[in-house]
């Protein structure tokens, strides 16, 4: 192996299918690591059991949601991981993996949550660290969400969603980094996993792998597997889909424009976010269905509380 390996860091939101990306570099021999020191198995691309278990105890340390809205909780996650040692377990970990196996892929769900910890394993491993982030709007992410989850309403959604995809652009800069759309990994996923290996210098991950070629389409399945939504089927408050809908604008165009006028942008969303999430978590519709289970609440009762979350028609700001 000539240069430093290649560790790739691949993140995303919840139910952005960043596993499915993982899978697809899996393919061009990005070695995905399995069994963990302790011996046990790997589930598979997101990650071997080890990882997913540091994560798991971090997160509870810290008293954080893996799709936690806090702002705050960016800081509980990095004092737990400081307080609990976690660099002193990742480091020889992936340091040995790395000996082993070479240019490696790193993916499990919670990774946002800590990329700079892995992103230092990476450097003090003598490797180069990168990532890929897949992007998945907000409403198809909820609306794949709703189905399993649930216990969290919309508006903890929707501000998970944003909390943590704001979290994740700021920690990717660290790295070199690409992005790649769900829309466009589904439906025509060559051009735009070519174009974010180019960018990262991977270059195993070459299009005229006709063999890995054949693998990856027998592997996409472009099929929807939820009910798509609007803003009309979600009940939030107007700030909060307002900003929702500019912190997609701003990753929608990552692929093409990671310039310092997007970034400012990210900046502008990032310090606006901490005022949007104070003002709902105030509201008074929001405590009370907070205090009420949504299955004792009569639809009608329901459907009067949505207006209430809801921007009318034609209304500004």
């Amino acid at each position: 192996m000539s240069g430093p390996a290649h560790v790739v860091h691949v993140t995303g939101s919840g139910r952005s299918d960043a596993s499915m990306l993982a899978g697809v570099l899996r393919e061009f021999r990005l070695h995905v690591p399995e069994p963990g020191p302790d011996g046990t198995s790997s589930p598979g691309p997101s990650g071997p059991r080890w990882m997913v278990d540091l994560h798991d105890s971090l997160l509870r340390s810290a008293g954080v949601r893996a799709t936690d809205a806090r702002p705050i909780a960016w800081h509980l996650v990095d004092r737990a991981a400081a307080e609990g040692g976690a660099l002193r377990q990742v480091q020889p970990w992936l340091a040995a993996q790395i000996t082993e196996h070479g240019d490696l892929l790193v993916q499990e769900p919670r990774l946002p949550w800590f990329l700079e910890l892995w992103q230092r394993a990476a450097t003090a491993s003598g490797a180069s660290a990168s990532s890929i982030t897949v992007l998945r709007a907000p409403l198809e992410v909820v609306g794949a969400d709703i189905t399993d989850d649930k216990a969290r309403g919309p508006v903890d959604r929707v501000a998970g969603w944003i909390n943590l995809m704001l979290g994740t652009e700021l920690a990717t800069r660290a790295t070199p980094r690409a992005f790649v759309r769900h829309r466009d990994l589904i439906h025509d996923w060559d051009e735009p996993v070519f174009e974010a290996a180019a960018v990262l210098g991977l270059a195993m991950v070459d299009p005229h792998d006709a063999d890995a070629v054949a693998r990856v389409d027998a592997l996409i399945d472009p099929t929807p597997h939820h009910a798509a939504l609007t803003w009309d089927d979600v009940a939030v408050p107007a700030p909060l889909r307002a900003l929702a809908d500019d912190t997609w604008a701003a990753l929608d165009a990552l692929p093409g424009h990671d310039d310092a006028g997007t970034r400012a942008e990210f900046d502008r969303l990032r310090a606006l976010y901490p005022y949007v999430h104070r003002r709902i978590e105030a509201s008074l519709a929001r405590r009370i269905a907070q205090l009420t289970p949504v299955e004792v609440v009569p639809s009608a009762v329901r459907q009067s509380v949505a207006g209430m979350f809801r921007r009318p028609r034609g209304a500004a700001g």
